[in-house]
């Protein structure tokens, strides 16, 4: 948990010029979407942000955006041809180094490391996060058994990267964690497994029932996943709702997807649990002001 506790929270003045510069990201993600007919919706913490507050959580620092996996295929091979100059995709497939799941759409000159990524032998930008949405196994037991895989193979990503994740144990469960997070790290380096050759398998495994059209997606790579499923007849057509200074798209049944996620998400977190936590490093580059 050392990482944790060396993060500070942001100074105010950082964390309102890191949303601005958030947003006019998003704009530029919806208008290569509007280009190219491709539906994203707000998750997570941005679906909550914007029914709860009509934009970020105040103590939040990021944007969480999904798709369904057709049009996060094109979105993520039409960035670097229509906005290449600003904006880069980061995956394991884009850099082998990158020992993580979650597809980042990054503000190109810019720089945000966390405590937890510092070791990261890859570029990190401010960013979006983008979550592809897939079919979901048809029976119970096979979706729990993709579930678990996937989840498997996300730790396993990120274990190439380091051997320190964070823990939720303390005590000989702490210690008996970490020594198995020890040895995984250093096995996929004796053997040379790289992120991105892991990455290929967690993304077969993500899109396995894809053709057979189950109607339920959901965003694969934590324990979760299942908790955070929709039915596609019931998240089309997206609906529009105000985030901040601009609209965002949102799935039509957002309030059954917050409360999957969530529980009672109007219900304001306690006072001390309203805290955020500035990265290692950030710069805004060439996009200084």
């Amino acid at each position: 948990m050392e990482n944790i506790k060396r993060n500070k929270e942001y100074e105010p003045k950082v964390l309102e010029r890191l949303h601005a510069l958030q947003l006019e990201m998003l704009q530029d993600l919806q208008t290569i979407c509007e280009k190219y007919d491709l539906q994203y919706f707000a998750v997570f913490g941005t679906a909550l942000g914007a029914v709860r507050h009509k934009g970020f959580i105040p103590w939040d620092d990021d944007i969480d955006v999904g798709m369904l996996r057709k049009d996060y295929d094109v979105f993520i091979q039409v960035v670097e041809k229509e906005m290449g100059d600003k904006y880069q995709i980061m995956t394991p497939e884009v850099d082998k180094n990158y020992a993580c799941c979650v597809t980042k759409f990054q503000r190109k000159g810019t720089k945000f490391i966390s405590y937890l990524s510092d070791k990261l032998d890859c570029e990190q930008c401010i960013f979006i996060d983008i979550f592809p949405f897939d079919c979901i196994a048809p029976t119970k037991k096979k979706a729990k058994q993709q579930q678990l895989i996937t989840l498997f193979l996300d730790r396993l990503i990120y274990l190439c990267g380091s051997a320190h994740p964070i823990i939720p144990y303390s005590g000989i469960k702490y210690h008996m964690a970490e020594g198995i997070c020890w040895c995984a790290h250093y096995i996929t380096k004796i053997f040379h497994i790289s992120p991105k050759a892991i990455y290929r398998v967690f993304v077969k495994q993500c899109t396995k029932y894809n053709k057979a059209n189950t109607n339920v997606v959901t965003s694969f790579g934590d324990g979760c996943s299942l908790k955070y499923r929709s039915a596609v007849n019931e998240m089309f057509p997206l609906k529009e709702t105000e985030f901040e200074n601009m609209k965002i798209k949102m799935m039509n049944n957002d309030d059954e997807h917050l409360k999957r996620t969530y529980g009672d998400y109007m219900q304001l977190p306690p006072v001390e649990q309203r805290i955020n936590h500035a990265p290692y490093i950030i710069e805004f580059g060439d996009v200084e002001k």
